[in-house]
Formats: C-alpha cells, sequence, structure tokens
C-alpha cells in the first residue's frame, strides 16, 4: 500500500465509515509501519473524513503505478505471447488505472507495448524514499 492506492475498509471505524467506505490514500508514515493517511469519501464522492487507518483495516482496489516501476502479469496474455509472472516497465500512465507497459524481447519474440489495467499487474518491489 502507498500513497495515491484507491482502497475500501474492511472493518467499521466508526458509525460514519464503516466496512464497505471507499477511499485513498493520502500519505504514509515514515516512523510508522502499516499505518497510512486516508481520504475516505461517501458515495457522491464527497470526503467524509480523512484519518489514520491501519493496513489490516483496508484492501487496495486499485494500485497506482508510476513510469519506471517494474511489474509482473498476474496472468498469461496470449495473443502477445505473455506469461503469467512475465516482467515489464511501466512507461506511463494512460487513463485512470491503465498503464501501458513494455516487455522485453523474450527468444524469437519481438518487445511488446501494451496498455494493462492495475489489476492485470503487481508492483515487483517497492520501498519509500529515505529521508
Amino acid at each position: 500500500m502507498r500513497p495515491f492506492d484507491s482502497v475500501i475498509l474492511i472493518e467499521d471505524l466508526s458509525d460514519m465509515l464503516r466496512a464497505g467506505t471507499e477511499g485513498a490514500i493520502v500519505d504514509a508514515y515514515a516512523n510508522v509501519d502499516d499505518v497510512f493517511i486516508v481520504e475516505l469519501f461517501d458515495r457522491d464522492g464527497k470526503t467524509l473524513d480523512v484519518v489514520d487507518v491501519r493496513a489490516d483495516q483496508m484492501t487496495v482496489t486499485l494500485a497506482d503505478f508510476v513510469a519506471g516501476e517494474r511489474i509482473a502479469l498476474l496472468a498469461d496474455i496470449p495473443t502477445h505471447k505473455l506469461l503469467r509472472g512475465q516482467v515489464g516497465v511501466i512507461q506511463k500512465r494512460v487513463g485512470v488505472g491503465l498503464y501501458q507497459i513494455e516487455f522485453a524481447e523474450l527468444g524469437d519474440n519481438p518487445p511488446v507495448s501494451l496498455i494493462l489495467h492495475a489489476g492485470q499487474m503487481m508492483l515487483l518491489h517497492w520501498q519509500p524514499a529515505q529521508t
């Protein structure tokens, strides 16, 4: 979990902030593991509150990736001869949850560049910047 990921609460935090409430991670604490500042929204997209939420109280519904990060496929993409687990590099974000990914050539297969949804891939490694 990291800033800009979309999340959903999996347990009630209060009478107003109940399991199923959606939000986005605003920031992570540098000195506290697994606690994030989260902005939570009502069904109309209006802010309900900005609160601290533990990682075990929410789940990511849409991860946000940035150019240069390495990802791995979560499923085969036979039309492009790409296999689950194959590694690619994010080139740019092209829409909400959509990213242009480049995969290096493998064997006789030329390099492939295609647009994937965040749900089709996982981040291989992320570490917060050192302050």
